[in-house]
């Protein structure tokens, strides 16, 4: 039986990606395995036409595809007689004064993520491409780092450099058939090959992405990916084209590639030729199972007539081509578009699939840290194989999602998009009062919640005065109905649907010890507390932030996000020692309100025997509660900054406590949504998690530093954080003010100070108490000061904006206490 440390399925590019990446982190004895050719693999690294697509409007996949560009530069070539990488930039080409819109606020994140664009004109744009037709577009995004290679090429240069750096193995023709576990855990593999039948190791990482849901599923593993068919055609030789001497490879490609995004098409040269792919036909999905040896798949001719006319038309050189190659080529996508990359809940077993050669350096990259350090140097919460919740593992889910994705590859996608399908996956136990009052719904972590009601129209001229217009962009999934709600909380009273936590249970003798270990505050509290605390990762970053209930001497509830709920169970019941404890998920048995307001008190008092006057209930506390019929556990805190209760009851009541606090409340009493629960929470400098702390900030940089206590037991993250304490801070959570009442802000536009990018807008919404537009943005410390004048970049606008202080409502906390 061979040995080896780390065995990796396929010898694809982010295959030889992770192998490589973990060489140059010093693992040794790594062997991957391919069922076929090692360098002209089965999959769609070797018949992909190389594009590197370094800008996108992720943060995360932009860093990615920047990061692998510059890999694939910096390695030596593989063969003299081949192009391994064409620096040649990329245009973004936009076909419509939408896309065009589109383009210029990606330019402006193209500041925020250092990834350096220009606007172009038509005539511009020719000028970089010149076989295009000026008259067919509205402009273009030139990206610099974009980038052309040779996937088989670059492919055989990581294999070539794994081997030379940690004497890494590639063996080929040997298909991986089953895995072989012990007690949970990844103790070996077996293989089609008679000469290597088994291999004992301790790390399978699968790379084989297509394939990979074939392999795993059978081990409870699930990957939500699924393969479609994409066409590639190239041209015969085109005669503007014949200058080009096709013996030599820097000739290869000499221009930049091409997308045209409203026909979801792309452009790429072939020395003398051109190869054109298209997107814009009818899905062919393709599920694991029913992949078979190669990702090449038959030509379906009748695609590609309506794509070939466009072809013809952005590129009149076409026109009366024939085509020398023609294929459908497979490749991968996952429910959420993203990779997907982590230790899956069997010890030892990785995964890094869901990738495309323009992210392939990045997630090697990023993969290889997370098994060394336990972290990667990105946030990985987009990318955590332990993101997705049950339902969309399905096969019913998966199928009408990447339909759908596939479908809207290259569509205009707002920040507030809910998806278009499926909808109603999972439901709140509110909704029949939530639909008798209008709600307009939005959907977290597949939970249809509200985002404003229209019966709210009625208190609307009450506060009309109060809340800007908008118009156009900044006005989708918005309505002035969620200032007015935002308002009428701080005046009155309003109940929240907050189905959207989760709570995970730690029970038993060791609770205590462990909840301390995993949490930075000081857990050893009394019974009845509530501490707000955060989890850091081991390098320091803020893992999460979060709240924990004490209900019991050897018991703790912890409330996190439902859209985080899978990873966090994950972390939890990862870090769980040999100890006396249980770890138990609550979520789906309960559900919750936020009771808030001025008038929060007088309600509750209404509808409950116990006593919940500001002596017998204090701020930061939690008791089990009557509500009418109901024994619910309230805890005195509140997202909203107002006077209130989070009040989380069984989930087969939940209907009787909101009947019981609406019939109590009237006639002040109204129902608020999500948008006006994010204009409350900003106005109180309270942190969204996964836009103002995530894992590439610490609690020192995120203004989280009071939860941090270095006097109790240790905790994860500790001797890291005790340094950070200790240095000057580079930079800071700031919260700013823009002057012009009528802007608008999403999220990630550029903060400049003069022409230099200093930043990025984490969270931004109007804050209607105070009358301006509010936004957060980690900035160099030295302009951190309040009374900094800088600019943000909103469509290619500048809007002045001042650092302030903060919280910006009821700093003394007055209200809540």
């Amino acid at each position: 039986m061979m040995q080896a440390n780390v065995v990796i399925i396929g010898s694809g590019i982010v295959g030889s990606s992770a192998a490589y990446h973990l060489s140059k982190l010093g693992w040794k004895d790594i062997l991957v395995l391919d069922k076929g050719d090692l360098i002209e693999n089965d999959g769609s690294t070797s018949h992909a036409p190389g594009g590197v697509v370094a800008l996108s409007h992720s943060k995360l996949l932009t860093e990615m595809a920047i990061y692998s560009r510059d890999l694939f530069a910096s390695l030596k070539p593989y063969s003299p007689n081949r192009m391994m990488l064409a620096d040649v930039g990329g245009l973004e080409v936009a076909g419509s004064d939408e896309r065009w819109q589109d383009l210029i606020r990606l330019h402006g994140s193209s500041k925020a993520y250092k990834a350096e664009s220009y606007l172009l004109s038509p005539e511009e744009t020719v000028q970089k491409l010149p076989y295009l037709n000026p008259k067919a577009m509205k402009g273009s995004l030139y990206v610099r780092k974009g980038a052309n290679i040779a996937g088989s090429h670059v492919t055989a240069a990581l294999q070539r450099d794994a081997t030379e750096m940690s004497g890494a193995r590639f063996i080929g023709h040997t298909q991986v058939t089953d895995l072989i576990l012990d007690k949970g855990r990844i103790k070996g593999l077996k293989t089609s090959n008679p000469e290597l039948s088994e291999v004992a190791c301790e790390y399978v990482v699968i790379c084989s992405n297509i394939w990979a849901p074939a392999l795993s599923e059978r081990y409870g593993v699930h990957l939500p990916l699924v393969a479609f068919e994409h066409q590639y055609v190239v041209t015969e030789d085109i005669p503007e084209l014949s200058y080009i001497d096709t013996s030599k490879p820097e000739q290869e490609v000499m221009f930049p590639n091409a997308r045209d995004l409203d026909a979801a098409m792309y452009y790429r040269q072939h020395w003398n030729r051109y190869g054109i792919g298209n997107y814009q036909h009818a899905p062919h999905m393709v599920k694991a199972k029913q992949v078979k040896k190669s990702a090449m798949h038959p030509f379906t001719p009748e695609d590609m007539i309506k794509a070939w006319e466009q072809a013809q038309h952005i590129m009149p050189i076409l026109k009366g081509q024939k085509f020398t190659r023609s294929f459908n080529g497979m490749f991968a996508f996952s429910v959420d578009g993203m990779p997907i990359i982590g230790e899956s809940h069997i010890k030892g077993l990785w995964s890094a699939v869901a990738s495309w050669i323009t992210h392939s350096g990045g997630v090697g990259k990023s993969l290889a840290e997370w098994m060394t350090y336990g972290e990667a140097e990105w946030d990985m919460r987009s990318c955590h194989i332990h993101r997705f919740n049950g339902y969309a593992t399905t096969d019913r889910y998966i199928t009408d999602v990447c339909m759908k994705n596939y479908r809207e590859i290259y569509d205009i996608v707002h920040p507030k998009d809910p998806p278009s399908q499926p909808r109603n996956v999972r439901l709140s136990p509110f909704k029949p009062r939530l639909d008798a009052l209008g709600a307009v719904y939005t959907v977290f972590a597949g939970l249809e919640l509200p985002n404003y009601f229209q019966s709210n129209e009625q208190i609307f001229p009450h506060y009309e005065t109060k809340i800007p217009a908008r118009s156009g962009w900044s006005a989708k999934h918005w309505s002035p109905i969620q200032g007015a709600e935002h308002l009428a909380t701080r005046e009155q009273v309003a109940l929240f649907d907050l189905t959207g936590l989760s709570i995970i249970q730690v029970k038993g003798p060791d609770a205590l010890n462990y909840v301390n270990q995993l949490c930075t505050n000081q857990m050893d509290k009394a019974v009845g507390s509530v501490i707000y605390t955060c989890w850091l990762t081991p390098k320091g970053g803020v893992k999460r932030d979060l709240a924990v209930a004490r209900l019991a001497e050897d018991c703790f509830w912890l409330f996190v996000g439902e859209g985080t709920r899978p990873q966090d169970l994950d972390w939890v019941k990862r870090n769980v020692p040999e100890a006396q404890l249980q770890v138990q998920d609550l979520s789906d048995g309960y559900g919750a309100l936020g009771l808030w307001g001025p008038k929060a008190r007088e309600i509750l008092a209404k509808v409950s025997p116990q006593d919940v006057s500001n002596e017998a209930f204090p701020y930061f506390t939690c008791q089990w509660i009557e509500v009418g019929s109901t024994r619910a556990l309230a805890l005195r805190l509140s997202y909203a900054g107002e006077l209130g209760w989070e009040i989380h009851m069984p989930m087969d009541q939940a209907l009787n406590v909101w009947d019981t606090l609406w019939q109590a409340g009237q006639p002040e009493i109204i129902a608020a949504g999500m948008g006006a629960f994010d204009s409350l929470r900003l106005e109180k400098g309270y942190r969204g998690w996964g836009s103002d702390v995530h894992t590439e900030y610490n609690a020192f940089e995120a203004g989280l530093a009071w939860t941090l206590r270095f006097k109790k037991a240790d905790f994860i993250g500790r001797e890291v954080a005790l340094k950070q304490k200790d240095k000057k801070l580079k930079k800071k959570l700031c919260c700013l003010l823009l002057e012009d009442r009528a802007a608008c802000l999403l999220g990630y536009e550029a903060v400049m100070q003069g022409e230099t990018c200093v930043g990025y807008v984490t969270s931004a919404n109007f804050g209607y108490s105070v009358g301006s537009f509010i936004a957060y943005s980690y900035l160099p410390y030295e302009l951190s000061q309040p009374g900094t004048e800088l600019e943000i970049l909103y469509f290619g606008k500048p809007f002045k904006a001042v650092v302030s202080e903060e919280p910006l409502f009821d700093a003394a906390m007055t209200r809540m206490k």
